[in-house]
This record gives structure tokens, C-alpha cells and sequence, in this order.
């Protein structure tokens, strides 16, 4: 398969249960890094148990890559909701704050756990 461009993000679960994507540099509150509607459930599946992940992300597929796409943009209240393609994970809600992380809505996000 060939080389794709990654993006290589760490998301931390806290003892309260919610889980946080790691971006140091993000302008804004701390709740909204929060990973909510389908995003914690996806990351508690790539986590196996860990409150820890490293996620490599990138627009195209690479080898051991899960993938979801785009279904609905920008409504309700912004974001994008995603669904899975070939795999169990449950559709998926990603707020505004991927626009900091990723530059746009991807159509297709291919990701896997790497730590």
C-alpha cells in the first residue's frame, strides 16, 4: 500500500471516565477536547483497557488501518458525524476542534492505535 501522510495524535482517559485528545497547542477551553458521541467509544476500543492511545490518522489508507467516512456535515451545532467502513465501531460525532487538528473534515479518516 503506499506511504500515506499521517497525523499521529495521544488522547488520555481521565478517572472520571471522559476522554481528551492531547493538543497543547489548541487556543480554546479544555472541554472542548473532550471526545464525545462515538469518539470515546471508538477510542475505548482502539485503548483495549488503557487510559492511554497514540492514534495514527491520515485521508488515505494505509496497512492495519481501520477507515470511516463522512456522512453528515455541520449540523447539529457544527462537527462532523462519520460512520465505520468494515468494522464494528459505531458512527462517530468529531467537533469543530478537527478542523485545529486536521485543517478540514476529511471524507474518509483512516486510523489505528500505535501505542
Amino acid at each position: 500500500m503506499a506511504t500515506a501522510a499521517k497525523n499521529v495524535f495521544t488522547f488520555h482517559k481521565e478517572p472520571h471516565g471522559t476522554w481528551y485528545i492531547d493538543l497543547p497547542a489548541y487556543p480554546g477551553p479544555k472541554g472542548d477536547l473532550a471526545m464525545v458521541a462515538g469518539a470515546d467509544d471508538m477510542l475505548d476500543h482502539l485503548a483495549k483497557g488503557r487510559t492511554r492511545v497514540v492514534v495514527e490518522m491520515s485521508e488515505k489508507p494505509f496497512d492495519g488501518a481501520l477507515a470511516m467516512e463522512q456522512v453528515k456535515a455541520g449540523e447539529p451545532g457544527g462537527g462532523a458525524y462519520y460512520k465505520p467502513i468494515d468494522h464494528k465501531i459505531q458512527s462517530v460525532w468529531l467537533c469543530d476542534v478537527t478542523t485545529f487538528a486536521l485543517g478540514h473534515f476529511p471524507e474518509k479518516i483512516y486510523f489505528r492505535a500505535v501505542a
